[in-house]
């Protein structure tokens, strides 16, 4: 499987990942209007469940919005120089933002798994409701804390494959503004 086939599956998968959680955010909180405002009786998991939701996906939708240039970035130095110093300082940040995204990544690690040893209350709730004294353990907030971790560990993983391309770009002679050769934009 090549590079290009498997990001290119990557990103159907995640974007499939994330419609799934956008619909179930969606419905989730639609019912919840529903119940509060049209039969006068509220749902107790809704707000906690829309909220871990929208965490898990704004961490994985990060890449994206790297990937469309949506990220905060001063650009202007790099617009502004020659070829080879462009590639370098697009390296050099490159190298820098994965640094930072390790970084984070691994102290989000950390913190998930100090703080994440509770179980998620509302999930609690429902399975005690559910099934009653007999309930299975819910699952920890540990798995809400993780999407920090995951989010950045694969933004971390794209600003490498930008870095591969950049440095390829150096070595083949292409531009900043055209690092894969092709005239058309990235191949990533």
């Amino acid at each position: 499987m090549t590079r290009s086939a498997f990001h290119h599956g990557f990103r159907t998968g995640l974007k499939a990942l994330l419609v799934a959680l956008m619909a179930l955010l969606l419905t989730v909180m639609v019912a919840q209007v529903i119940m509060r405002y049209g039969l006068n009786s509220s749902l107790l998991w809704s707000e906690e469940l829309c909220r871990y939701l929208l965490i898990w996906t704004s961490f994985l939708a990060m890449i994206f919005a790297y990937e469309r240039g949506e990220i905060a970035a001063l650009s202007i130095l790099a617009n502004a120089l020659p070829r080879v110093p462009a590639l370098m300082l697009a390296i050099l940040g490159c190298i820098l933002s994965a640094a930072l995204c390790v970084a984070l990544a691994w102290y989000g690690y950390i913190y998930a798994d100090l703080a994440g040893s509770q179980p998620i209350p509302a999930l609690s709730f429902i399975l005690e409701d559910l099934f009653g004294a007999d309930a299975p353990q819910a699952p920890r907030v540990f798995w809400v804390y993780f999407a920090l971790p995951l989010g950045m560990t694969l933004l971390a993983l794209r600003i490498i494959a930008d870095i591969a391309l950049y440095v390829r770009a150096w070595m083949n002679g292409h531009s900043l503004h055209d690092p894969a050769g092709d005239h058309g934009g990235q191949t990533l």
